[in-house]
């Protein structure tokens, strides 16, 4: 049997006894913490509940019946010092209450008085988004913040004694409050046989340490948002026995651990470990006695041994595999060379014969215009168009050397950089650009100041102004010049509101003698935008176009701080 099989038998086996054990504790622990802490948080719960309830029942009453007693809509429509005294100043004494307010059907006060050991000014008001709240429920139970603490408000509509079920239009509105004051809590707190506390931050139903468990109440406003919570914490034996489950379940899981890790690790030794010393012995001295020990192995490490025999023969194939590899890599080198000595010949070649060419056209650019000047008018219509088809011509071929040569010099000639002022500039590119009356140049003020080649960036700009005013097809042009500073760049846009580009057309107008209009109709040499996006990309930047046709076109390239 191959030790790997050997191995995995051995980790199926641990595998499973670790997986049985885990098992039996989780499920031990899952049943424990649902049944126990489930119940116990349900349990508190609800008796935190059912005391507060209870504690609030005499007063929740006490409104209930007062609201529909007659001689009180008529105290309301009638106010009688005798009767508040007799019936209303009681409640404090009778129900340990703190604050009674009663309201008229405009909301108007008819009665209101506060009672902490003795009777005091009212500390606590009621607005009309509560009164509008009872007037909807008809019978209202909440609590509101007050300069003395939380106070819990029982509330109703009032009604007259033969509408207990308050089917009829309210009559007004009667409040009685009490503060949760010690005692209040205290009276929750006999109930429940717990520690109550009184909070303005809310917590989870949880288990804390050891075993008592923590329940919170809301204390709701009128809007149904939670003011303040009571908390009620509370020992539970029965999580005492969760505890030491859960104690039994850790230290047994602990022994199979350790068991499993024992077995694991002699077995690691017998089929494993001393294996694959006698490799490593041979592979760090390389002695016959070594390699001879590799022939004794037993079971897939002698296939490792013959492969450890045939590593040496490979190494020298691979050697030699390296030695081939140098050599082709230096070849490589070379034709890299030539082909960077060929592209230059060709800048070369392009610049002369662009150079020489510009003798004999203008020659002919010469002699065509003396022909014109002198035998203009002696021409018939035909010769005059040919003539003026050859002027046109020759100044169309007279630009496209310019341009060659321009787009020559740019990788031909490298110009030092300088700190150039952009507002300076763009001032000067504009002037030699001179865009008729039609135009307003809008230029963000606070250009940057950059370092670059003071001719290379006058291209630049003069380039994109020029076409945004040659192409405008607008009675009135504008041309906005935005720069925006980036982590690395600056960022300059030049947007114009002429015809626009296709977007389909956004790489093409940068490809060298391609235009989108017919020479013809507009003079170009298809030069100009090849020449801006070398120079923008050999200073670090980048040039891209963003256009709606019909509206407007914005050529935006990056500078490198």
């Amino acid at each position: 049997m191959k030790t790997q099989h050997k191995l995995l038998i051995i980790l199926m086996i641990s595998a499973i006894i670790l997986f049985t054990g885990f098992l039996t504790i989780l499920n031990i622990q899952q049943k424990q913490t649902t049944i126990l802490v489930s119940s116990g948080i349900e349990q508190q719960s609800g008796l935190l509940k059912t005391a507060a309830n209870a504690r609030s029942e005499v007063i929740a009453r006490t409104v209930y019946d007062y609201t529909y007693w007659d001689d009180l809509i008529n105290y309301k429509n009638n106010p009688n010092e005798q009767f508040a005294i007799d019936n209303l100043i009681t409640l404090f004494s009778s129900f340990d209450a703190n604050a009674v307010w009663m309201f008229n059907l405009e909301k108007e006060v008819v009665f209101e008085s506060a009672f902490i050991e003795e009777q005091i000014p009212l500390f606590a008001s009621l607005n009309d988004s509560i009164l509008d709240f009872v007037l909807q429920e008809k019978l209202a139970k909440f609590y509101i913040e007050t300069e003395k603490g939380i106070m819990e408000v029982h509330g109703a509509t009032m009604h007259a004694s033969d509408d207990e079920e308050r089917l009829n239009p309210a009559q007004g509105y009667f409040f009685i409050g009490k503060l949760l004051d010690s005692e209040y809590l205290s009276g929750i707190q006999d109930l429940t046989g717990g520690n109550l506390s009184l909070s303005e931050t809310h917590a989870e139903n949880e288990v804390k340490s050891g075993n008592e468990i923590l329940v919170s109440y809301p204390l709701n406003n009128f809007e149904n948002t939670p003011i303040a919570w009571i908390k009620l914490g509370s020992k539970n034996d029965s999580l005492e026995v969760f505890k030491r489950l859960s104690d039994f379940s850790t230290l047994f899981l602990g022994g199979m651990v350790i068991v499993i890790l024992l077995v694991f690790f002699l077995s690691f030794r017998i089929f494993v470990n001393k294996p694959l010393s006698k490799i490593l012995s041979a592979l760090e001295s390389r002695s016959q006695a070594d390699r001879l020990q590799l022939s004794k192995l037993r079971s897939e490490f002698r296939q490792i041994g013959q492969m450890i025999e045939s590593y040496f023969e490979q190494q020298e194939a691979l050697e030699l595999e390296i030695d081939v590899r140098k050599k082709t890599e230096a070849q490589k080198e070379k034709l890299i060379t030539e082909l960077d000595i060929s592209n230059r010949e060709l800048k070369d070649f392009a610049y002369i014969v662009s150079h020489d060419l510009k003798a004999p056209l203008r020659a002919i650019g010469s002699i065509s215009q003396w022909i014109h000047t002198d035998y203009h008018d002696k021409l018939d219509d035909d010769g005059r168009m040919q003539l003026d088809l050859l002027l046109s011509r020759v100044h169309r071929m007279q630009g496209l050397i310019e341009g060659i040569l321009a787009y020559s010099r740019v990788t031909r000639v490298k110009e030092e950089k300088e700190i150039i002022d952009l507002n300076k500039l763009v001032k000067e590119a504009i002037e030699m650009v001179a865009p008729s009356e039609k135009f307003t140049i809008t230029v963000d003020e606070n250009l940057p100041t950059v370092n670059y080649g003071p001719t290379r960036i006058l291209q630049i700009f003069q380039n994109l102004i020029g076409n945004a005013v040659k192409y405008n097809d607008k009675d009135a042009g504008t041309i906005d010049i935005h720069c925006t500073e980036n982590q690395h760049n600056w960022a300059i846009s030049i947007t114009d509101n002429g015809p626009g580009i296709e977007e389909k057309y956004f790489e093409k107008i940068f490809q060298i003698f391609q235009t989108l209009k017919s020479r013809d109709e507009f003079e170009s040499t298809g030069i100009g935008l090849t020449i801006v996006k070398k120079i923008i990309e050999g200073n670090g930047g980048k040039i891209s176009v963003n256009s709606v046709p019909g509206k407007q076109t914005t050529f935006t390239f990056t500078i490198l701080k």
